[in-house]
């Protein structure tokens, strides 16, 4: 345990934590820092029924966090919202303390306003974020010296999202998330491969596909697939995992390292921000930002040479038992605080 510390979090619902424990759900950081009683003390907007999309929200939560996390002298600041809102606090009273901060999206404006511009970061002794190129924008555009960064990563629950020899193998291909996501694109490019197309999102899915102006094609079925459990299916009977991605920023990565998890190869849109998920051609596979025809001729090849991606899904799945496990995540975080 890190001694007088506290971990600030929005945290997640006390349902989520359960479905994790029984086995019906990955686990993430958070249960990690749970169980494993890292921090001497825990705040999470969830567990005092606060709602994280609400900026009074955010701001209540952080007064609240700051007083009772008043003596402790390590705080994580695990998400930039409330983190930010802490921060605010913790520029008008400074009491002593070693502030560490996770920021996963750097590419927003509103965060290099807030941390950048407004120089809120200067109050974070140690930032942590997702990728080399992240880094890269903390120094650029943040202002923040290489030595206070420290690039964790991302982390898939590797027990939980594993092999499946049992479930059936269908010729088709799936997809998953909202946020971000070219399915526009998807869609043009799997239209001539002749195979279903299955994309796990839920009702947000229409923001970040706003290109899709019609009825999906018939070959393709779209909607929320209800629980991890289901996912995990999805994935396994699956020849091939894709993730479209629309703007440059940090995104997808939890659906890419799930089904390379799965031993799946995984086809990603490339952008500076994610090319330290996956290693091209070995691992999974880059394709161009906008380009069908790549999309379409590497979909094509995986689902036509089933040995090809057999043996990239295993080189997948071995990449995030050494690189992207919860468990060095957490550690990775661990030692940035110490």
């Amino acid at each position: 345990m890190l001694d007088n510390s506290a971990f600030i979090t929005v945290g997640e619902p006390a349902q989520t934590l359960e479905a994790a424990r029984a086995g019906r759900a990955p686990k993430a950081e958070y249960a990690s820092f749970l169980e494993e009683r890292h921090f001497s003390q825990v705040l999470a907007m969830v567990d005092r029924g606060m709602n994280p999309g609400s900026t009074a929200s955010l701001v209540r939560f952080a007064l609240s966090a700051y007083w009772a996390t008043w003596d402790r002298e390590t705080i994580y600041l695990g998400e930039e919202y409330p983190g930010i809102q802490y921060l605010a606090v913790h520029a008008a009273l400074r009491r002593r303390k070693r502030i560490g901060m996770l920021v996963h999206n750097v590419a927003s404006m509103k965060r290099r306003l807030a941390l950048g511009t407004l120089r809120l970061g200067r109050l974070v002794n140690h930032f942590f974020c997702l990728s080399s190129h992240s880094r890269r924008e903390l120094e650029e555009q943040y202002g923040v010296p290489r030595a206070r960064i420290t690039v964790v990563g991302s982390r898939v629950d590797t027990d939980f999202f594993r092999p499946d020899a049992a479930a059936p193998q269908q010729r088709q291909v799936c997809s998953a998330g909202a946020i971000n996501r070219d399915y526009g694109m998807l869609i043009e490019a799997a239209g001539p491969l002749g195979v279903p197309l299955k994309i796990a999102a839920d009702t947000q899915w229409r923001y970040s596909a706003k290109a899709i102006t019609r009825e999906v094609p018939p070959f393709v079925e779209m909607r929320s697939w209800g629980n991890y459990v289901n996912l995990r299916a999805l994935y396994a009977e699956s020849a091939v995992v894709v993730v479209p991605l629309e703007r440059a920023m940090m995104s997808g990565v939890t659906v890419a390292l799930e089904g390379m998890a799965m031993g799946k190869a995984v086809v990603m849109t490339r952008n500076p921000y994610v090319e330290d998920f996956l290693r091209h051609g070995e691992t999974g596979f880059f394709v161009r930002a906008g380009d069908v025809d790549d999309m379409r001729n590497t979909i094509r090849r995986l689902l036509d040479h089933p040995d090809e991606a057999a043996r990239v899904g295993a080189a997948a799945r071995q990449w995030v038992l050494e690189k992207f496990t919860v468990q060095r995540y957490v550690q990775s975080i661990l030692s940035g605080l110490s």
